[in-house]
């Protein structure tokens, strides 16, 4: 291979893959946002259930029961396997994880503009007795932490994932202070 073709590879690299970038955060020609579920055994992907909604909730409701009530209000992105894609809008993000029906997580995630895409990481994994989730989603309006997560029967207890006792601010639906 002579040096003008290796050149011409080069360029040519350099701009799809400058175009791939642009799609992603100004571009919206097609949907890139990317569901990765994971989890660590003895737990199983087959029992993880993720809903996406825009604008779904508030955070001022009354308690995270409310949650189970609007639930056809969300699509199904993720039910043991990847249903649906999440949609390209901006605004508040709102999903609802579960596991196995029993425990759940919510939390919404900021979206200030609609050509941006992301790629959604979600792990679920047992630590002692409880169930805890991690989330990174990478892009423009990224976001990472690790929650425990709650069981349903109690979500009447909870307001944002906050005991309803100790409720104080609340941002992105995830509690300022560490757990």
């Amino acid at each position: 291979m002579n040096k003008k073709t290796l050149i011409i590879i080069v360029i040519i690299t350099i701009g799809i893959l400058s175009f791939l970038k642009m799609n992603n955060d100004f571009l919206m020609l097609w949907n890139t946002n990317a569901v990765n579920v994971e989890t660590e055994s003895p737990l199983t992907s087959e029992k993880v259930k993720i809903e996406f909604g825009i604008s779904v909730n508030t955070i001022s409701r009354t308690n995270d029961r409310v949650l189970f009530s609007n639930r056809e209000r969300y699509t199904t992105i993720y039910d043991g396997k990847q249903l649906n894609e999440i949609i390209n809008e901006y605004g508040e993000n709102d999903f609802l994880i579960t596991y196995d029906n029993e425990f759940y997580y919510s939390f919404r995630q900021f979206k200030l503009n609609r050509r941006h895409q992301h790629i959604y990481d979600f792990r679920i994994s047992k630590r002692v007795n409880n169930i805890v989730l991690k989330v990174e989603i990478k892009g423009k309006d990224g976001m990472k932490f690790e929650r425990k997560m709650l069981k349903i029967k109690e979500a009447e207890k909870y307001v944002c994932n906050t005991p309803i006792e100790s409720k104080g601010k609340v941002y992105n639906m995830i509690e300022l202070k560490k757990e």
